[in-house]
């Protein structure tokens, strides 16, 4: 479906750092439509929490989830924190699961366009999409195009459509496919990397470069 055909959200006239559930990101986040978070596993439940707040401030949400990673009770907590009932917000966030590099990019670029001419989602968050192209056993060049077509609808998503969020968790022991991060850090314009060093959380602003890592400005979790 043309990008033309997505409607005219509320996210058009917002940015996404006002959004992300952090305390701080060092300097003061420059105004962004996308951002990727990536390293430790609390970067899927800060998306979770980030999704839960959109909600909170009206914008409806899209998550494709390729890392099994959505966590139900988080956006149930956040929406009785404010004294609302948890399905309100829970049916405010369509949720598509994929168990597969081939569902990922099914759900991306095929199924997300018809979702977004029909609903005002005001917010897209991707959690683990790297996690499924990983898979050794999705034989390397099969991962690579498949990977290209992905990185062509988010780059029309951050042109064209609503506010965009990427999540990814990485494990160390499994870094040999770690083109496709680099990949997805290029497309977004805020990039930020996300460790726990000595028990202290750390956020650095790594796009734009020339930021310094703060410790602790992650929320508890």
């Amino acid at each position: 479906m043309a990008h033309s055909s997505w409607p005219v959200s509320l996210a058009r006239r917002k940015d996404l750092p006002p959004l992300l559930v952090l305390r701080s990101v060092p300097p003061p986040a420059p105004r962004a439509r996308s951002a990727m978070l990536w390293g430790d596993a609390s970067v899927a439940r800060l998306a979770v929490r980030t999704a839960a707040a959109a909600v909170g401030r009206g914008l409806p949400v899209a998550v494709i989830d390729g890392a099994m990673a959505f966590d139900v009770t988080t956006v149930a907590a956040h929406a009785q924190a404010r004294r609302v009932p948890p399905e309100q917000f829970l049916r405010r966030i369509h949720i598509a699961r994929a168990f597969t590099c081939h569902q990922v990019a099914t759900l991306l670029c095929e199924r997300l366009d018809p979702l977004l001419a029909s609903q005002c989602v005001g917010l897209v968050i991707l959690l683990g999409p790297c996690t499924t192209f990983f898979d050794e056993n999705v034989p390397f060049k099969d991962a690579f195009l498949l990977f290209q077509r992905v990185l062509g609808k988010l780059e029309a998503i951050c042109e064209h459509g609503p506010l965009l969020l990427i999540a990814q968790a990485l494990d160390r022991h499994r870094t040999r496919r770690a083109l496709f991060v680099r990949a997805l850090i290029k497309v977004v314009e805020l990039g930020i990397r996300v460790s726990t060093v000595e028990g202290r959380r750390r956020v650095q602003l790594v796009k734009p470069r020339g930021s310094q890592a703060h410790d602790g400005d992650l929320q508890s979790t």
